[in-house]
């Protein structure tokens, strides 16, 4: 039986146009202004992708790429990716992406796959071909927009290759689908799925590498539309609100499993969104029916479409009774220009006779790359009712029904399809048997809710004494497949089960999995949920809600036992739910068990409500009553201020952004305020006495908006706000913070920014501070008050957070712990340091970049080792002092957030500091062994605040003596947004113009997990060429590797 329609892309295209670059530049020529891509604070219209496409095609022609040719493009997601692909395109050629996280190995075999001529890539390294470095958006001018190179048009046919995608064989090589023009170009002739024409804004979620990047990546630049592109390895809901509120978001494809996690952890996320696509893998009528209930007027379509057939085969708007089918949610209508035929072997099935289906149409693949026979087996030639079809024999199993609608039934084969990614459980097993010690493997597929496919589980056996245990196979696979191909779960078996055949027992082997999932660790086992603690008994059973499993082992992490990122962000919401805390994804990464997500978590819970629900009171009555608070002792560090006018400075910490747009500076001035007036930290007097103390008053003033004098290029703006901001305040009177604004005649831009006392702010009040302003500048410019979600933290909650948890500390042995660990410290002795008796001085800044590539071995040494990114650092730039100085034993202080309180609902200084001193390396013990274990000892060691253990000891030294210690501050703070109406901003860093110390190095962590290296000195003590050198070295050294210092 089949389903027919006959006007999908006839030769002519649209508009006479037949090709996907055709088509990007005919909204080039009619829309130019219009804002094509979004990526970060960049905004390029299609005028600007267009002209760098172009530009780059002319340099792609001048290396010989022309018509014909297939080209491997090897770069990160963004508008630089988008206009190497549309240069590809525009010479004729088709192009391939590759995924920079995929393996050398891999990446070598694909390349050589595709009989590539070049690799379009900035990634260093031996290439088997010829490098060209891709274009970059920074090079945009207007003199480039206007007068860049032109190439030479190439008339390309609809019929010839646009892309090529690999997916998983099952003979283990990877297979080379080859896409024509034509199925991306008739995809979208009449499309009523999904509307992504001009006013429409899609995030661009799907890697280039899948077909999924045809519909949000080539379907919004296409027809016009604004295609924002997503940073976050998992789209949570909370990011999608923020496309949402800041970017207009409208519209959106999301994969099956992505679509359900939103629906289960928030389902009013969906809220401002006209259309909504979902496929890749079975519709699940639950998530679908309750989207429906809650959305009715938005438009839900389930899709179906092999990588085969360009993407999308049928769409059917999802209603209320296809959520109660029991067949399930249908397929729905075939596409126009598409056949789909039920057919066992080439005899058509009748309504309700489940058969394979077989695709045909004007967007059917060219076929598999160097591979005719699978080519011809897939792609046969069948006889239906006296029409030949060219058909793609899918494997999918499914059945008409009476009424003539599709619906999905299963696989013919083992092809799966698991988080978007479709797998050939026999890709994975080829690589097994490749690892030495292997001779057998079987891969299972783990099922999860509602019967799908969840994860992987490889079952391997081999002979001899030398059968790899887990970890190291996991490690060999990870060599050879891309991450999406390594199982989740690994299992070593005495022996493979065979049949009598001398096969595989595919069904003993699915048993075993399945025994080892649920029953490795059973409820009443030695050690089991019976040992666990109430807070630890609550989050295995969160772990199990994720895991599908009962009696999770506290001590294995949630990777290991089969999780992913996406889990990670459902755990991070069940967790919220369960216990009314907010935990980021990446706590989750860094503690990964029940037993060190519990630890994580006891001090978050510490800091509100108790379990049983009951109010707890904070702080003295005095203190609850608004008097003086008796702060924590780390206080007295940002207290420590009077030394000199410059040394003040270096506690001043700074946020600016340029705005983009028309703010209302008058709204912007009332929501400092109400800022003002919510934090109490920043309405407060400070001072020692005798130790560090807050007297709270309501009444103090807040900061005014000062508007500066216009500048007239951006750079002379940001130097008249660093002027107007950095000057003393007043921690005795009150005055502890100040904002400015200064706009640029030439951009029009204005910048925005503030300063604020240590003593009353950090690095992670960043965030609350942003959110805080945005909110209370929205409220005002309706001409209301602000209504925040809840309240700000008082300073004596605060305090009495710290209070509680020194209590239950063995502070007597941290006291002792630090009183032996600065006994008789060593000096920092470096040559070409200046004589000076001054407490400060001037300083400059040297800065260098380490790439996240080049950071990935340093990566997988502390994983390796067990350690911290910050021991790594330290055994990094020990070594480079240890060769400066000539000394075995060094000290460094290291700033550090002793965290309390709810960051997003309190402004307070959270800053402290330790002294970690490294020895040197003995037989029994390495430098990484020593690091390791002097960082752990001191943050075991960090309810004791520096002030308080540290200045006693190092008051017989001098205050001299302390600046001298080199200071070693890691910082993963990412750039907080300030989400204004109307306004784009982009954040901008100003450094303080002078440094607690002689000698700081900074290593700010961007999001990749690159680095920025920054090396600071006071110019009276060292010339600008020691920093230089300093920098240059750490640069060097953490490009080297770690194995570099073996």
């Amino acid at each position: 039986m089949e389903n027919e329609s006959h006007t999908r892309n006839s030769t002519g295209g649209r508009h006479g146009i037949e090709t996907v670059h055709g088509l990007v530049r005919r909204c080039a020529e009619e829309r130019p202004s219009a804002v094509a891509i979004v990526s970060g604070d960049r905004r390029v219209t299609y005028r600007e992708l267009q002209a760098l496409a172009d530009d780059y095609a002319a340099e792609l022609a001048r290396h010989g790429v022309g018509r014909g040719d297939l080209v491997p493009v090897l770069m990160a997601r963004g508008p630089e990716l988008v206009a190497a692909l549309l240069a590809v395109l525009e010479r004729g050629a088709a192009y391939s992406a590759l995924d920079l996280r995929w393996p050398r190995e891999r990446l070598t075999s694909l390349i050589a796959a595709l009989d590539a001529k070049l690799l379009v890539t900035s990634e260093a390294g031996a290439w088997p071909v010829p490098v060209v470095a891709p274009p970059r958006v920074a090079d945009l001018t207007d003199t480039h927009v206007t007068a860049g190179r032109a190439p030479q048009r190439i008339e390309v046919r609809g019929d010839e290759p646009f892309a090529v995608f690999f997916t998983s064989g099952s003979s283990g090589t990877p297979k080379a689908t080859v896409v024509p023009h034509r199925g991306m170009v008739g995809l979208f002739e009449e499309c009523d799925f999904a509307d992504y024409g001009p006013g429409n804004v899609v995030p661009q979620l799907a890697p280039a590498t899948w077909d999924g990047f045809c519909l949000d990546g080539w379907g919004v630049l296409m027809n016009g539309g604004t295609s924002v592109f997503v940073d976050d390895a998992v789209l949570v809901p909370a990011t999608l609100r923020r496309l949402v509120a800041e970017h207009g978001v409208n519209g959106a494809s999301l994969t099956a499993t992505l679509f359900n996690m939103i629906v289960d952890e928030d389902l009013d996320a969906f809220e401002g969104l006209r259309w909504l696509i979902t496929g890749g893998e079975r519709a699940s009528a639950g998530h679908m029916g309750r989207f429906v209930a809650r959305f009715p007027a938005v438009a839900l379509h389930n899709m179906y479409g092999p990588v085969e057939t360009t993407a999308v085969v049928t769409a059917r708007r999802v209603t209320a009774e296809d959520c109660v089918d029991p067949a399930g949610v249908p397929l729905g209508r075939v596409l126009d220009g598409t056949t789909i035929l039920v057919l066992d072997g080439d005899r058509p099935c009748a309504p309700g006779e489940t058969g394979e289906l077989c695709i045909a149409g004007a967007g059917l693949a060219t076929g598999y790359l160097g591979d005719p026979e699978l080519t011809a087996r897939k792609f046969p030639e069948v006889a239906v009712d006296g029409r030949t079809h060219r058909v793609y024999r899918t494997g999918d199993l499914g059945h008409y029904s009476a009424e003539h609608v599709l619906y999905f039934d299963g696989r013919l084969d083992r092809q799966v399809k698991i988080r978007g990614h479709r797998i050939e459980p026999a890709e994975i097993e080829r690589a097994a048997t490749r690892v030495a010690g292997i001779t057998a493997a079987a891969v299972v597929v783990l099922d999860g809710p509602e019967g799908r496919g969840r994860s992987l589980c490889l079952c391997y056996a081999g002979r001899g004494e030398n059968v790899p245990d887990e970890p190291a196979v996991r490690a060999e696979l990870a060599t050879r497949l891309p991450g999406y191909l390594v199982p989740d779960r690994i299992r070593r078996l005495a022996a493979m089960p065979l049949l009598a055949s001398g096969k595989v027992d595919q069904r003993t082997v699915e048993r075993l999995a399945a025994e080892d999932e649920h029953d490795e660790y059973p409820d009443n086992a030695p050690g089991a949920q019976h040992a666990l603690d109430p807070v630890e008994t609550r989050l295995a059973a969160v772990f199990g809600q994720i895991l599908g499993r009962a009696g999770v082992p506290p001590e294995r992490s949630i990777f290991e036992l089969g999780a992913n990122s996406l889990d990670a962000a459902r755990l991070c919401a069940k967790v919220a739910a369960e216990f009314g805390v907010a935990v980021p994804a990446s706590q989750v990464f860094v503690t990964s068990t029940v037993r060190d997500l519990a630890v994580a978590l006891k001090p978050l819970l510490d800091a509100g409500e108790s379990d049983t629900g009951g109010a707890v009171a904070h702080g003295t009555a005095a203190e609850q009553a608004g008097g003086p608070v008796a702060l924590p002792v780390h206080y007295a560090l940002a207290l420590w201020e009077g030394r000199s006018e410059a040394s003040d400075l270096a506690y001043l910490c700074s946020m600016a952004w340029w705005l983009n747009g028309t703010p209302d500076l008058g709204a912007l001035s009332r929501a400092i305020l109400d800022v003002h007036g919510r934090h109490q930290a920043l309405h407060s007097r400070y001072l020692m006495d005798p130790g560090p103390t807050a007297v709270p008053s309501p009444d103090l003033p807040g900061p005014e908006l000062r508007q500066l004098p216009d500048e007239r290029t951006e750079d002379e703006a940001v130097a008249a706000l660093h002027a107007a901001l950095y000057r003393p305040l007043s921690l005795a009177e009150g005055r502890i913070w100040r904002c400015a604004a200064v706009r640029s005649t030439e951009s029009g831009r204005l910048l925005f920014g503030l300063i604020v006392h240590h003593v009353a702010f950090d690095g992670a009040s960043q965030e609350p501070m942003a959110a805080d302003l945005a909110t209370a500048y929205r409220a005002r410019l309706l001409g209301r008050a602000p209504e925040f979600a809840q309240p700000a933290q008082t300073l004596a909650e605060i305090a009495d957070i710290y209070r509680r948890r020194r209590a239950a500390a063995d502070v007597d042995g941290q006291i002792g712990y630090w009183t032996r660990e600065l006994d008789g410290l060593p000096q920092l002795a470096l040559p070409g340091r200046l004589p000076s008796s001054a407490t400060d001085g001037p300083r400059v800044s040297v800065s260098r970049q380490v790439s996240a590539r080049e950071m990935e071995p340093w990566d997988a040494a502390v994983r390796r080792q067990g350690s911290t990114r910050l021991a790594a650092l330290a055994v990094a730039y020990s070594s480079i002092l240890r060769g400066l100085s000539g000394q075995d034993e060094l000290a460094l202080l290291v700033p550090f957030s002793s965290w309390a309180g709810d960051p997003g609902r309190s402004m307070s200084t959270r800053m402290d500091m330790f002294c970690l001193r490294l020895r040197p390396a003995t037989a029994e013990s390495d430098v990484w062994d020593g690091a390791g274990r002097a960082v752990g000892a001191a943050l075991a060691a960090q309810d004791v605040s520096f002030a308080e253990a540290a200045m006693p000891v190092l008051a017989g030294m001098g205050q001299e003596a302390l600046g001298r210690l080199p200071v070693l501050l890691v910082e993963n703070l990412s750039d907080p947004e300030l989400p204004l109406p109307s306004c784009r901003s982009e954040f901008v860093r100003m450094d303080a113009p002078t440094t607690m110390s002689e000698l700081e190095t900074e290593v700010w962590y961007a999001a990749d997990g690159g680095v920025r290296l920054n090396v600071w000195v006071w110019t009276d003590r060292y010339p600008v060429e020691f920093a230089e050198h300093l920098a240059d070295a750490f640069q060097h050294v953490l490009r080297a590797g770690p194995a570099a210092l073996a």
